[in-house]
C-alpha cells in the first residue's frame, strides 16, 4: 500500500494597507453603483497599518484577519447583488448606504484594532 503525501501550499494573505486599499474601492465602487455621493474617507492612520499589524499580538493579528475577511466576504456579497439588481432595473440606493455605512464602520474597528 502506498502512502500519498499531500501538501498544503501556505498562501499568504495581504498585508492589511492592501486589504484596506481593496476595502475602500469596493466602498467606492458601492457608492458609485447605488449612486452615493462620493465621501472622503476618514482620516489616515497615525502610522502605517502593516508595521503595527506586524508589531501586534497574533490574538490582535487574528481578530484584524477575522474582521477583514468578514467585511471582505460582506462587500463582496452586496457588491453582486447591487450588480444583479441593477441589471433588473433596481436602483440600490438604500442598500448601497447601507453596505457603505457597514464597510465604513467595519474598516474603523479594523484601524482601531491595531493601535
Amino acid at each position: 500500500m502506498s502512502q500519498i503525501s499531500i501538501r498544503t501550499a501556505h498562501v499568504p494573505h495581504a498585508l492589511p494597507e492592501q486589504q484596506m486599499t481593496e476595502l475602500r474601492a469596493i466602498r467606492s465602487l458601492v457608492q458609485e453603483l447605488g449612486g452615493l455621493s462620493a465621501e472622503l474617507d476618514s482620516e489616515a492612520p497615525h502610522a502605517p497599518l502593516d508595521s503595527r499589524y506586524t508589531a501586534a499580538s497574533p490574538l490582535v493579528r487574528d481578530r484584524f484577519d477575522a474582521l477583514a475577511n468578514e467585511t471582505a466576504a460582506i462587500a463582496a456579497a452586496g457588491l453582486s447583488a447591487l450588480i444583479a439588481g441593477r441589471r433588473h432595473g433596481h436602483g440600490g440606493h438604500a442598500a448601497a448606504s447601507l453596505l457603505v455605512k457597514e464597510m465604513d464602520r467595519a474598516i474603523g474597528t479594523m484601524e482601531r484594532i491595531l493601535r
